[in-house]
């Protein structure tokens, strides 16, 4: 945690001050070009049946975030509603990994009830509706776990707002319900996949079935098309890792003559989310106050968990959210409503901090809300400490197989590990690594 400190104070030299103008600008390049890539793979979930009141909505929104403003008269842009944090499968990325010698892993808490009611989730989309362009189903659960997931993507449909559903596919699914889902209103689906051959496929989705999933992707766009159907734009992300490179090529030609609409291709992690909680790696200083807020998430996205409960991001202390531990939630919607938990003090505090790192010398108070120690806000040690990024790594150098033929970390994400050989492909982490969408 950082300890604040007497800060001197120093003048920088011409020469200086033109080094710090370029290399924000340059850092400033990056976060548009990534957002902008991002934007347009998945245009149609701010364009599609946008209406003068959605656009006045998003107009705000971008105002109040240049203007670096903690008041907001918006609603968030998007919504991610986690229906349930359930999951199919024990991916080596994530919470639901096996376990081995990591105590965060050892510590999560799921069972069946933690699940979404279609009440609940009604009166969040009666609330955002007209206002917020889309929701997205999904966060550290697959929302096809969810019983209800189809009726649910029709009572947004039905409101006006377009619908992300990210799945691993990796289900026995029925005719009758892909169908059920692909006519649901749903806007884009996206199926994730790590290799075009279960041996490696199953390296990192431990416990998922290469067959299924193709045979539901192959179905799914058959019905699309059956039905005369536009939408959902189906996507697949094939998540690239060393060992499943030399399949990139073939997972490109299989995907498209299903039938997908495109093959987004980026690298996978090697690390585990919890490996990135606090207390994984070391604070520094905060970074410099700059023009615009460092950090986007608490301007345009709220997170609503199956229960209620609001975190402001799905980029930082994943670990924590189902150990029963500091999970650290701004509001509870169930409670308070989106437009109260989204106005509320909690919110305006951390828009307020993202616009001025430096608050946290000022409102040492801070320190116990959900973004302490986020490196977007501190100078830190986080991606040499705990990233293992599959353009540098290989699978076999951090992971061996356990006793019940599941992976398991060979050591923690903070040792020194060697990097695998570079090849041409290596992109950067600016370009996003995440496994899921």
């Amino acid at each position: 945690m950082f300890t604040l400190e007497t800060q001197s104070t120093t003048v920088l030299k011409p020469a200086a001050m033109v080094s710090r103008f370029f290399r924000r600008f340059i850092r400033l390049g990056a976060r548009v070009h990534f957002v902008a890539r991002r934007l347009a793979r998945r245009a149609e979930l701010l364009t599609r049946g946008l209406t003068l009141r959605k656009f006045m909505n998003l107009a705000s929104a971008v105002a109040r975030f240049l203007l670096r403003s903690e008041r907001t008269a918006a609603y968030p842009v998007l919504a991610i509603v986690d229906l349930s944090p359930l999951c199919n499968l024990h991916c080596t990325v994530c919470v639901h990994a096996e376990p081995g010698d990591n105590t965060t892993l050892q510590r999560q808490q799921f069972h069946a009830g933690q699940m979404m009611s279609e009440a609940d989730f009604r009166r969040i989309i009666d609330e955002i509706k007209g206002h917020t362009l889309g929701v997205l189903l999904y966060y550290l659960g697959d929302p096809l776990m969810h019983p209800q997931l189809a009726a649910f993507c029709r009572i947004a449909a039905e409101a006006g707002l377009n619908i992300h559903v990210s799945t691993n596919f990796s289900f026995r699914l029925s005719d009758e319900k892909i169908r059920d889902l692909i006519s649901s209103g749903v806007t884009l689906l996206t199926v994730c996949l790590d290799g075009i051959s279960q041996e490696k496929y199953s390296m990192t989705r431990v416990g998922g079935h290469l067959d299924l999933v193709l045979s539901n992707l192959k179905r799914a766009c058959e019905f699309r098309r059956a039905l005369g159907q536009r939408y959902p734009r189906i996507e697949v992300q094939y998540i690239k890792f060393q060992h499943n490179l030399d399949d990139v090529a073939e997972g490109q030609r299989v995907c498209r003559e299903l039938g997908a609409d495109q093959v987004h291709e980026l690298w996978g992690w090697l690390h585990n989310y919890a490996d990135r909680d606090p207390g994984q790696f070391d604070v520094f200083e905060p970074v410099p106050d700059r023009w615009l807020p460092v950090c986007h998430w608490p301007h345009f996205f709220m997170l609503i968990k199956y229960n209620g409960d609001v975190i402001p991001c799905c980029a930082f202390r994943l670990g924590e959210q189902y150990t029963g531990g500091d999970a650290r939630p701004v509001g509870n919607v169930f409670e308070a409503g989106v437009g109260a938990t989204w106005q509320s003090p909690e919110y305006r505090q951390l828009r307020r901090w993202v616009s001025r790192p430096s608050a946290i010398r000022r409102e040492p108070e801070l320190s116990k809300t959900f973004c302490d120690d986020c490196p977007r806000l501190f100078n830190t040690n986080y991606t040499e400490r705990t990233c293992r990024f599959a353009d540098q790594y290989r699978f076999e150098d951090l992971y061996t197989i356990g006793p019940n033929g599941r992976p398991v970390r060979r050591r923690p994400a903070t040792g020194t590990e060697s990097a695998g050989a570079p090849h041409s492909e290596i992109t950067s982490p600016a370009e996003g690594h995440s496994p899921s969408a």
